[in-house]
């Protein structure tokens, strides 16, 4: 399927992000004291109950059928808007497996290693939370059109 640059640059920059912000952490972990602990921590929570949203969300549009959904379908967007719903589940998701991972082995970590999770969180972290960001933005813009 070909798209538009500006569809393409919404496809992609969530990776785009993701990829700048863990080689940030890579790079510059031991120049700052960010406290992944805690991060962790709330990721689980705020992922797990944003998991349950989007869920939800997938239900209602996969049951609902009026104009924007049809509009959708026609003109071609709508196979974007599941995609970026499936990227927003399954980056929380990851997150979720990530972040618990990091809560049982990371203390066993050397220090080289313990770098390496740090960075991996990142990834998976900003990747859930701008994947997710994206499908909310573009889920609220149609939902909320004409109103």
């Amino acid at each position: 399927m070909k798209y538009s640059k500006a569809a393409l640059w919404e496809l992609t920059y969530p990776l785009i992000l993701s990829i700048g912000a863990a080689i940030a952490v890579f790079i510059f972990s031991k120049d700052f004291s960010l406290d992944f602990r805690g991060l962790v921590d709330v990721s689980l929570n705020v992922f797990g109950i944003l998991i349950g949203f989007l869920i939800t969300v997938l239900t209602i549009i996969n049951s609902i059928e009026n104009s924007y959904t049809r509009a959708l379908i026609k003109g071609g967007s709508y196979h974007l808007l599941i995609t970026y719903l499936k990227q927003a589940i399954w980056g929380c998701f990851f997150s979720i497996v990530i972040g618990i991972s990091y809560v049982f082995f990371f203390a066993t970590l050397v220090d080289i290693a313990q770098n390496l999770m740090n960075t991996i969180f990142i990834l998976s972290f900003v990747f859930a939370l701008t994947a997710s960001y994206r499908f909310i933005k573009i889920f609220l813009r149609l939902s909320l059109k004409d109103k």
